[in-house]
């Protein structure tokens, strides 16, 4: 049984779940060996252990052991429970949570003394990050994290608690409390603290059991992604700027299922001009908002309240590579110019912040905290900029004396007199008020920019650079490269593309299996989860249709098959390869909870090589593929699956004959990789040599043998 004991936190309330049996005769604790402490848990253990968060905390005087096996073993040979630390990445604000855990000497002393405390990176061993919300769910408070958690040496929890960034500062009463509590009741009652821990995960997997099997599938997808489709379109409102239940994250899954929309042809035009309208607008108020740093051209993650105009001033390599290719499809839809200089300033922005040693991708931990320091007064802009440039500057962002946050963004007026940065006009429509050409004024421009970061860069704390390769951040970049060759026709890209992938195959491969990180590591830290095949294989296939190299296509095939057999549970979709898995709990991912879901990357593989002739093995595809009908309800955090049922229901696929001239070739290749698929014409396709045929949603065929036509057919509403 629980009980929820609550512990009032400044004007909150914090709760953690404890298992505490009724008045009963107390359990007797049998008699065993005395405890034996390893050498390891004497010390910080990780010094070797892979992934920026790990090293971070590797110099902490906190003991951090591991993720694995063996630190499991250790704590029941010492007799203690494990105090476990669950982070994200994507969430930094962790860090000052740790610093200041590893400032109050009486916690140190504890957690060394009495625990096993361990760092667990919730992007690493993914399934952790994902049982992190059904933790909080069962002890009724939202997902936050950082998540404290007591288990046993068996993996099991006791208590947990949300310690997010805004409570720091009641930690320690925080902590004390919930110590002294459990640490009591495993002291006195250890047996049952064993058996009741033991009894809640069992009840916890028949929970996910019964969730699994209660799971409706959409009878009618076509017409439920339709439907989805205006219900999303529907939740913009373009007078007050927002975007309804999108939450505060970047909104690029919603911007890639409104642009697949606007450009599918099977789709009733009514449908593809709201996705269009919608897409749009979300596009316009993104580039004039702050969401897209004014000084560097970086994106932020998301967004403090309900306004677009405080971000939360954090970023990292895989926001950059969404929110590009995102850019970089609307500009191929439209040709929209400024989404497409705004895509190509936060690719230049990701190689210049994230890329590694190696020539692959970190997925960037630099966390710059200090709120005010991202904000400005305009007499600061003032003496930054002098007279000359002050002017034109203040009213190109939106800057006001009173400061420009809405009443939403920052409702108890903490940042009176400050201004967000974002660029409410163009260099052009700068220019031309300035009576400047645009090629004069551009430099003028640069220098303005360049003194405002200066001076912003001395206000700000210095961080330490993520130079650990990521294999997620590196394959999201392969996608971003790939989309900014198909947006431009630029071949830097697609060479970028066909380099990045061809490392990533080199450094994070494991035999036929993947991993996080480069170098080895218990698979309890850097084995590649199901999520990681999805991201890898989606690479492989955006450079197979830009390259039309059949080897990319093998190798998805072989990712495909390997995803299979590790992942494919008894009508359950695991996240975790058997090998890694510590706690006895089968996670699955259908949900955009931290990025793109499992399900959704999968599913999305699934509609583009099934066309190509290499369909998925039946069982896993049956898992991950279905529209769930709770999409029907909240489109906004399934737009990831919802994409590729798009893609499966309202297919284009192109199939080309040999010969292709090189500029047929071209139009070919710089098709959209996510809705239009790729195959090699067979005997019986009737596809002459220098031609393709371009198969529609309803089997229409056409035949096509000139580049003007074949590139007039692949983008029917550019321009209308």
């Amino acid at each position: 049984m629980k009980q929820l004991i609550a512990n009032s936190v400044l004007c909150g309330l914090m709760s953690i779940s404890v298992g505490c049996r009724k008045r009963e005769p107390e359990v007797k604790v049998d008699a065993g060996p005395p405890p034996e402490v390893a050498a390891e848990l004497l010390n910080n253990g990780l010094g070797r252990v892979p992934g920026a968060v790990s090293r971070q905390a590797a110099r902490s005087a906190i003991h951090w052991q591991p993720w694995t096996g063996e630190t499991l073993q250790r704590a029941g040979d010492a007799q203690r429970l494990v105090f476990a630390v669950i982070v994200q990445p994507g969430q930094p604000g962790y860090q000052e949570v740790l610093k200041a855990v590893e400032s109050d000497p009486a916690i140190v002393r504890t957690l060394n003394s009495e625990y096993v405390p361990v760092l667990i990176d919730g992007d690493a061993s993914r399934e952790i990050g994902l049982l992190t919300a059904d933790l909080c769910n069962e002890i009724r408070v939202p997902l936050q994290l950082p998540l404290f958690v007591w288990m046993t040496h068996e993996g099991n929890p006791v208590a947990w608690i949300p310690l997010p960034e805004t409570r720091v500062d009641s930690l320690s009463e925080v902590f004390d409390q919930s110590h002294q509590m459990v640490w009591q009741m495993w002291k006195h009652e250890r047996k049952y603290v064993l058996q009741n821990s033991a009894a809640d995960n069992a009840s916890r997997r028949e929970r996910f059991l019964q969730r699994k099997l209660g799971r409706a599938v959409s009878e009618q997808p076509e017409v439920d992604v339709v439907r989805c489709l205006r219900q999303l379109a529907s939740m913009y409102d373009p007078f007050s700027k927002s975007f309804d239940e999108a939450g505060g994250i970047f909104p690029t899954g919603a911007m890639d299922l409104l642009i697949d929309g606007a450009g599918n042809p099977g789709l009733p035009s009514e449908v593809r001009e709201r996705c269009l309208a919608t897409a749009s607008g979300l596009v316009s108020d993104l580039l004039s908002s702050p969401m897209v740093d004014a000084l560097d051209g970086g994106a932020f993650a998301s967004r403090r309240g309900q306004s677009w105009m405080l971000p939360t001033f954090h970023r990292d390599c895989v926001v950059q590579a969404k929110a590009a290719a995102a850019f970089f499809n609307f500009h191929r839809l439209t040709g929209d110019g400024r989404s497409l200089d705004t895509a190509k300033g936060l690719i230049s922005f990701a190689e210049s912040s994230y890329r590694t040693d190696d020539g692959l991708f970190s997925i960037g931990l630099n966390y710059r905290g200090n709120q005010e320091g991202w904000m400005w007064g305009v007499d600061e802009v003032k003496a930054v900029l002098g007279d000359e440039d002050a002017g034109w500057w203040i009213r190109a962002t939106g800057m006001k004396e009173l400061g420009n946050l809405p009443s939403e963004a920052d409702p108890m007026r903490i940042f009176f007199r400050e201004n967000s940065l974002g660029w409410k006009q163009s260099v052009a429509e700068i220019a031309a008020e300035e009576g400047q050409s645009v090629e004069e004024f551009q430099l003028r421009f640069d220098r303005a920019r360049y003194k405002m970061l200066a001076a912003r860069e001395m206000r700000l704390p210095k961080g330490e650079k993520d130079n650990i390769s990521h294999a997620g951040a590196s394959f999201r970049m392969v996608s971003a490269y790939v989309a900014a060759y198909s947006a431009t026709g630029d071949e830097v890209y697609r060479e970028k593309a066909l380099k990045l992938l061809e490392g990533c195959r080199t450094v994070f491969r494991d035999g036929p299996r993947l991993k996080l990180f480069k170098g080895d590591a218990a698979p309890s830290l850097a084995a590649g989860r199901a999520f990681l095949y999805g991201l890898a294989l989606q690479a492989a296939l955006d450079v197979a249709a830009i390259t039309l190299d059949d080897q990319w296509l093998v190798w998805s095939e072989d990712l495909a098959t390997t995803a299979a057999e590790l992942f494919t549970g008894d009508g359950f979709l695991k996240e975790c390869p058997d090998d890694a898995r510590l706690i006895d709990v089968d996670v699955t991912d259908i949900t955009m909870l931290f990025d793109d879901s499992t399900a959704g990357l999968i599913a999305s593989a699934e509609s583009r090589m099934t066309p190509a002739g290499r369909s998925l093995v039946k069982s896993f595809s049956e898992l991950a593929t279905p529209l769930t009908v709770f999409a029907l309800d909240r489109p906004i955090v399934f737009t990831d699956i919802l994409t590729a049922v798009l893609a499966r229901e309202f297919p284009r696929v192109l199939v080309y004959g040999d010969g292709l001239s090189p500029e047929m070739r071209e139009v070919v290749a710089l098709a959209d990789v996510r809705t239009v698929q790729r195959r090699h014409a067979n005997e019986g396709d009737g596809v002459a040599a220098g031609s393709v045929k371009l198969v529609s949603a309803d089997g229409e065929e056409r035949v096509i043998s000139t580049p003007a036509e074949l590139r007039e057919a692949l983008l029917p509403s550019r321009g209308k």
